[in-house]
C-alpha cells in the first residue's frame, strides 16, 4: 500500500514501443486480389462474368511437351554399362573406348545433327 507524501517520487518511465512491419509482397498480393475483386464485379454487374471461364482456359493454352532425350538416355545408359562390363574384364582400355565412343557421339550430333 502506498502512502500520501509531499513529495513527488519519480516513477519508472515505460517504453511503450509496437513495432511495424512492411511487407511489399503481401501488400502486392493484397492490391492484386482487390483488382481481381473489383475487376469480377465490374463483370458481375455487366453481365459478363462467366463461373469458371479463366480457369478453364488456363488448360487450354498450355503444349504438350515433347520428349526428345529418350534415344539420347539409352545410348548413353548402353555405354556406360558397356564401359563397366568392360572394364571387369578387359580393365582400362574399356573405359578409354567407352568415354571415346560417348564423346564421338556428342561432337557428331553437335556437327551434323541439327
Amino acid at each position: 500500500m502506498k502512502l500520501p507524501s509531499i513529495l513527488r517520487i519519480p516513477s519508472y518511465q515505460r517504453f511503450n514501443y509496437e513495432p511495424r512491419h512492411y511487407d511489399a509482397v503481401k501488400e502486392d498480393i493484397d492490391e492484386r486480389r482487390q483488382r481481381i475483386r473489383r475487376n469480377i464485379a465490374a463483370d458481375k454487374k455487366s453481365g459478363k462474368h462467366i463461373a469458371g471461364a479463366r480457369l478453364e482456359g488456363a488448360f487450354t493454352r498450355r503444349t504438350p511437351v515433347q520428349e526428345s532425350s529418350g534415344f539420347l538416355r539409352l545410348i548413353i545408359g548402353a555405354v556406360l554399362f558397356g564401359g563397366v562390363v568392360g572394364f571387369l574384364y578387359f580393365g582400362n582400355i574399356a573405359v578409354y573406348i567407352a568415354t571415346g565412343l560417348v564423346l564421338g557421339y556428342m561432337i557428331i550430333k553437335k556437327l551434323f545433327i541439327k
